[in-house]
């Protein structure tokens, strides 16, 4: 006797299975395609929490065909590592700053310059531009590596250090820890920093015995980080807003179906919102929580630091090879 192809409904994860009964025979479930997700990040950082919540979302929107398992704090490699990974197809996802992806297009790093934008929004627009799309579709065709979404906000960096920072002036000679990126060394070496490429991941221990007397990121992450323990100086200065990336492995994702990827793409952007918001209650927090503990907030003339960063802004260009085109968008964007 042969039962008709019944539609039955798991009560665990909402996975819809068809099953054709022959002889009492059930036939397999549908393939899971499993996704492994990196972040540089630590596990209560909002980007670790909102790819969480975007991988229960694909979930859904694929019926359970899509598992997202979510690998922080460099569990799968550091940053550079990671987007090697994708670019040869052993690693499938990774969330993190979209400067990272100057190690491939140079033109990605100019986002790492100090006081490039005028705040989150303007940076926002800038990587959701035709211009930012341009160099997606030139990665993703030369380096196999595809940008997903780049909306999710990361906050306003600023400086955490071991003697005070309130003037363009105190730069001179500081020991910053910078991410192994040109833009970063560069944009520090110009106004006399001693600028210090440095792994996240020798950072605290960096601060600690003086190697570095400073580094700098969204206070929300210097307070995740613990850097407030060693280094009793938060000075908002405000002078970088980056956005985070989702991104995948080309080759993966022409593996996977035109709805597996609309769900990819329609999950990280209905989180967008949500994380964004997130990102300001949580830097919040994190300096309320930093002030209470001891550490002494500064806060500098922005507009000041601000001209004398953009008057350099040129040589920058010159010396880390950006597209002449694009510095001049990028610069006619202060107006």
């Amino acid at each position: 006797m042969v039962f008709h192809s019944k539609v039955f409904h798991s009560k665990v994860g909402n996975l819809a299975i068809g099953a054709t009964l022959c002889l009492g025979v059930a036939s397999p479930a549908l393939a899971e395609t499993v996704l492994k997700v990196g972040l540089i990040d630590p596990p209560a950082h909002i980007d670790v929490v909102a790819t969480e919540r975007m991988a229960e979302k694909v979930a859904e929107l694929t019926g359970g065909e899509i598992k997202m398992e979510v690998y922080p704090a460099a569990q799968l490699g550091f940053a550079n590592d990671m987007l090697s990974g994708m670019k040869l197809g052993t690693i499938e996802m990774f969330v993190g700053a979209t400067t990272w992806l100057g190690a491939f297009d140079t033109d990605f790093w100019v986002t790492g310059t100090l006081y490039l934008f005028n705040d989150q929004d303007h940076a926002r627009a800038f990587h959701e531009g035709e211009s930012y799309q341009k160099m997606a579709d030139r990665l993703a065709a030369e380096h196999g590596i595809r940008v997903l979404v780049r909306n999710w906000d990361r906050g306003p960096r600023n400086f955490i250090s071991t003697r005070p920072v309130e003037t363009i002036d105190d730069l001179q000679g500081l020991k910053i820890r910078v991410p192994p990126q040109e833009s970063w060394i560069v944009n520090f070496q110009l106004p006399g920093a001693a600028a210090t490429p440095m792994p996240l991941s020798e950072t605290f221990t960096g601060l600690q015995q003086g190697i570095v007397e400073a580094t700098e990121q969204a206070s929300n992450w210097l307070y995740a980080n613990k850097y407030h323990t060693i280094a009793k100086n938060l000075t908002r200065t405000n002078h970088n807003y980056e956005e985070t990336g989702v991104m995948i492995s080309e080759a993966v994702y022409q593996s996977l179906t035109d709805e597996q990827r609309d769900a990819l793409v329609a999950a990280a952007m209905e989180i967008a919102p949500w994380h964004n918001e997130q990102v300001a209650v949580q830097i919040e927090e994190a300096e309320a929580k930093m002030a209470e503990e001891g550490v002494t907030i500064l806060d500098v003339d922005k507009a000041a630091w601000q001209e004398q960063f953009r008057a350099i802004f040129d040589e920058l260009s010159t010396k880390v090879g950006y597209s002449p085109d694009l510095v001049e968008e990028l610069k006619a964007g202060w107006n």
